[in-house]
């Protein structure tokens, strides 16, 4: 087994050869399961579908017997309660093998064990389900559009091939909606950055990507955006139909603006009926819109869409929306315009993430950043360093040369277009150190590495000014000039689910699953997970503790730390991340500012490192928290343990 490992100290991603004795059980416990599975307003809806199908199935056959298909199984817990509820076969269908041992397990060691049997097969590959179709099917096999995971062909194949006429689905139908809304941040996640928001795009008229952006939308601040109209439905599923599961379709909804504005982007969300009552549903809808039906959830998600042209309406007139899927995914267009999907041609949306793309015009529009830049660099030759920043334009209006170091050649094609846009005729793009034409005067960065998962992966950095200073002396001066790793205890309102323990849920003994993931996750260093927390609530215990120190001077150190995190009985994370100390400025890739009630505000342009204790560590009053930073790999260890 090949898994993919990035080389901290190049950013070369490379392919290392499992361990014989690699457990495929660490997958599972790094899969972070553990909100779907404790999303009760989900498992209750499932549960009183399945209640209303089986007793209708039961009095419909003759035989009063009800088989359940359950397709995506999981930990099983869909098994069990239609197994609870009265079918008297459960077939369970599970594709990755580790949950699917898991599901037998769980299954096997309960009192309806006779009448499930787990099948470690994907459903479209198996023929047979033991002798007979299935009444009824069951599945979680949606994501954040809804089909992406493949739920079109699932529910059609197994209706064409494992089911009986007339078999039902739990749930029955699906439902997408849309809204238009005028918002810069937004905005800020898609559009081409410009260095003056006068100018014309840079890179030529681009369309970007359609490919969606799934974001937490209950956490987009009311006054951060506004409703064009209402909410329009996009499409209706019937996932009992396999004649009417289609997939490629497109229609043209009509909307009418209720107030004048641009359509920046489109707002997604959707709903499912558990049983065609027109009564359960589960829905998506951000808390915002649907505050009395809002369950929070992480498993799935709301999403934003962008029109491949931005579009001005006007107040009471009406216009169209073109709404088009294909057996995996979603796409929007304008009404009369060509339907078909959208893809970058500028080349910037098709290899840098919407938080990059954001970063990168945060950056532009940051005046304090912007002027720091300018002090720094006047009349100077200026060298900056990373993967993918545009630093270097924001540098030339005050330098007297610019040498922007930059490898990949992708970039690099779109770093000219930059230049021959703006006709910088300061600046020259090499690819490597040895390549400069003469000595810099100073080196700048923010720092900023397109294969950096979390902010310290950043430190890639202090390898490159080593280089730098090798070349070109000691004397070089370097900005920023220190990095602080640091941490908060914080009390998240949700998001420490993703890694919680399940124990019993909806009545059912699902602690084996909380077993072999704690045994995975002893098997490895601690977890940190890389999370985008402004779209997580919560509230930080106390104050950011600074953790290593980076003096960006040529001269590469390992470093360590043992530090004490107090306030964690109170808290359920410990997010993580670098600043940097450029100038006489603060950059921060966490967190920015926080209130007086501790609500924090966190750097949109970067995902976050964040610790979740795991069982044994958590009511703790305090933890230790030993971080190891090792210059030969240039990546950091975390470890957590309790006070002795």
């Amino acid at each position: 087994m090949f898994l993919e490992k990035i080389n901290q100290k190049t950013g070369e991603r490379e392919w290392v050869v499992a361990d014989d004795d690699y457990d495929l059980a660490q997958e599972l416990a790094r899969s972070r399961f553990g909100d779907m599975i404790l999303d009760y307003d989900r498992n209750n809806k499932f549960l009183k579908g399945l209640q209303t199908t089986i007793a209708e199935k039961k009095k419909e056959n003759k035989d009063g017997k009800v088989h359940v298909l359950d397709i995506g199984t999981g930990t099983g817990l869909l098994s069990l309660m239609a197994a609870r509820e009265g079918a008297d076969k459960v077939t369970a269908l599970e594709v990755f093998k580790p949950m699917g041992d898991c599901a037998k397990h769980i299954t096997g060691n309960s009192q309806w064990a006779d009448k499930i049997n787990v099948i470690s097969e994907r459903s479209t590959d198996v023929s047979q389900i033991g002798g007979s179709r299935a009444d009824i099917i069951v599945a979680e096999v949606f994501d954040t559009e809804l089909i992406g995971e493949g739920a079109l062909r699932t529910f059609k194949e197994a209706l064409q091939r494992l089911a009986k006429t007339g078999c039902r689905v739990v749930p029955s139908t699906g439902t997408v909606y849309i809204v238009p809304v005028q918002s810069h941040l937004l905005e800020m996640f898609n559009n081409v950055p410009k260095l003056d928001e006068k100018e014309q795009h840079p890179l030529g008229k681009c369309s970007g990507t359609a490919a969606v952006f799934d974001v937490q939308l209950s956490e987009v601040r009311k006054h951060e955006f506004r409703e064009l109209s209402d909410p329009l439905i996009a499409f209706q599923f019937d996932f009992e139909n396999e004649k009417e599961i289609i997939f490629d379709e497109s229609f043209v909804r009509e909307a009418i603006a209720h107030s004048s504005g641009t359509i920046d982007a489109l707002l997604m969300w959707w709903d499912i009926d558990m049983d065609r009552r027109n009564e359960t549903f589960i829905d998506m809808a951000p808390k915002w819109k649907n505050p009395n039906n809002y369950a929070w959830r992480d498993h799935w998600m709301q999403a934003v869409y962008y029109l491949p042209e931005k579009k001005i309406v006007e107040k009471n007139q009406k216009f169209e929306i073109v709404c088009n899927h294909d057996e995996f995914s979603l796409w929007f267009s304008e009404g009369g315009k060509d339907p078909s999907r959208s893809y970058c041609t500028c080349g910037l949306h098709s290899m840098l993430s919407r938080q990059t793309i954001y970063h990168i015009n945060e950056m532009f529009e940051n005046q304090r950043f912007q002027k720091e830049v300018e002090k720094l660099s006047k009349n100077l030759h200026v060298v900056t360093v990373g993967e993918g920043s545009f630093l270097g334009f924001l540098a030339a209006k005050n330098a007297r040369k610019i040498t922007i170091i930059e490898g990949n050649e992708r970039l690099k094609d779109i770093f000219f277009k930059y230049i021959h846009h703006y006709k910088l005729e300061n600046v020259e793009i090499v690819d490597r150190p040895s390549s400069l034409s003469e000595s810099p005067d100073i080196i700048l960065a923010e720092p900023f590495y397109m294969s950096s998962m979390n902010p310290w992966n950043n430190l890639r950095f202090l390898y490159d000014v080593e280089v730098l200073k090798m070349l070109y002396g000691d004397d070089l001066k370097v900005e920023p000039h220190i990095g602080r790793l640091k941490a908060i205890p914080h009390s998240f309102e949700n998001l420490h689910k993703i890694a919680a323990d399940v124990g019993t849920v909806n009545g059912f003994d699902l602690s084996f699953f909380d077993e072999i993931s704690t045994k995975a996750r002893a098997a490895t260093d601690a977890i940190i997970d890389e999370q985008s927390l402004w779209e997580y609530a919560g509230v930080t215990q106390g104050e950011a503790i600074e953790l290593l120190t980076f003096p960006v001077d040529g001269k590469i150190l390992s470093r360590k730390c043992s530090i004490q995190i107090d306030n964690m009985s109170s808290s359920n994370g410990i997010p993580i991340w670098m600043e940097w100390e450029f100038g006489g400025i603060n950059i921060s890739t966490g967190l920015i500012s926080k209130s007086d009630s501790g609500l924090p505000e966190w750097n949109k342009g970067y995902k976050q490192g964040v610790y979740f204790p795991n069982t044994g560590l958590q009511n703790e009053q305090s933890l230790l928290l030993r971080a190891l930073f090792d210059k030969s790999t240039g990546d950091i260890s975390f470890q957590f343990s309790k006070i002795n």
